[in-house]
């Protein structure tokens, strides 16, 4: 088996009760098979526990709630009252392992730390350096018939280039953006018209072009404005209408995307036009290092959802949904900046970012609207 982590995996302790949100709240957790039959020996039999039966649903295998989609477990000082009564060794898989996440492939484990989390949000966020991998190996195997290990494989040597796009510093990100985007399209087509092997083709093509620096990465130099993502009306305008698609988890976050939709997008397009040329300019000054922080979100993305097209294929969608989460994110931070009289800091990003990515990661509807 081979287990796949981000150089910044190991970074990550938990600040708990200090932390300025909880990963307890807002998102029910699932509870492992093994763990519901560990709690219904706890809350029954001679000890019988009837305050702690009624903060789990065994039947649905959740965690109750309280008010406000609190964990039934999550004190009033944000701390977990299972961890203080029954020990760490109580806790499911979710909480046991939150927010370190796994991408389960044939005899892969893809390890990464959640952006939903304010600590890992962090962590990525402040990376300057250009993110790289690193594996293990152990002697454990397994076997999958159904399991496509061709466009697996496939799925593997696109998301290195892609890696290598992304991390392209010598374009600005919505070229970096834009060039992901035509090798995903590119790709799909290959993939849904000629098979597997026929998209080998795509793959050498655009890594080449990076190596030699060639006619794929020259045709974004004469890319114009109209055709550009970030920083695209139109474009940002549907991306930005997926957020009304998603199931809502926080209240918060639906006056936020409100907020941003005023802010932003109703004065139209010239309007829009001139906020983006300030906020740009503004970034430059203030945030030097914004164009990494964009390039991380995506980086992060990819490489946590593109493979996940080996099972069903959809090539498209996963860096569709990457990208367009950038986008999101972007509009509501500008709407920020705007609100906060044109003031913004790096804690503000990683608000924006861990709470959109709660919106998103933290149900399966949500993923599944934007990858459509």
């Amino acid at each position: 088996m081979l287990y796949t982590y981000p150089d910044y995996y190991e970074k990550f302790k938990c600040v708990a009760g200090k932390c300025e949100d909880t990963c307890c709240a807002g998102w029910q957790i699932v509870i492992d098979d093994e763990s519901v039959e560990k709690y219904k020996k706890i809350c029954s039999g001679i000890y019988k526990n009837i305050q702690e039966e009624k903060r789990i649903d065994f039947e649905e295998k959740v965690f109750r709630q309280c008010a406000d989609k609190r964990c039934a477990f999550l004190n009033e000082d944000n701390l977990c009252d299972m961890y203080i009564e029954w020990g760490e060794e109580s806790f499911c898989k979710t909480c046991r392992t939150y927010p370190r996440h796994i991408e389960e492939f044939e005899n892969v484990r893809e390890y990464t730390l959640s952006l939903s989390c304010p600590e890992a949000a962090r962590i990525i966020l402040s990376n300057s350096d250009k993110i790289s991998f690193y594996t293990e190996e152990d002697d454990e195997d397994e076997t999958d018939e159904e399991f496509d290990i061709f466009l697996f494989s496939l799925l593997e040597d696109a998301r290195d280039v892609l890696f290598t796009i992304l991390q392209g510093r010598n374009k600005s990100i919505s070229e970096r953006a834009l060039l992901v985007c035509d090798m995903a399209e590119e790709l799909q087509e290959t993939l849904d018209e000629d098979g597997v092997f026929a998209c080998n083709d795509v793959v050498e093509k655009y890594s080449d072009a990076m190596c030699k620096k060639s006619t794929v990465f020259e045709e974004t130099d004469m890319v114009s404005e109209s055709v550009q993502i970030i920083n695209h009306y139109e474009k940002s305008l549907v991306m930005f209408r997926k957020l009304y698609e998603m199931e809502l988890l926080n209240e918060i976050w639906a006056d936020m995307t409100d907020e941003a939709a005023e802010l932003v997008f109703a004065e139209g397009k010239d309007n829009y036009n001139k906020l983006h040329k300030e906020f740009e300019e503004w970034l430059d000054i203030h945030i030097k290092n914004h164009n990494i922080i964009w390039e991380q979100i995506l980086v992060y993305f990819v490489s946590t959802y593109f493979c996940g097209a080996v099972y069903d294929g959809n090539v498209t969608g996963k860096i569709n949904m990457s990208v367009t989460s950038l986008v999101c994110i972007y509009e509501m931070l500008l709407a920020r900046w705007i609100k906060n009289d044109k003031e913004l800091n790096f804690d503000d990003i990683v608000t924006v970012a861990y709470m959109y990515s709660r919106e998103l990661e933290h149900s399966d509807i949500n993923l599944e609207v934007m990858e459509g």
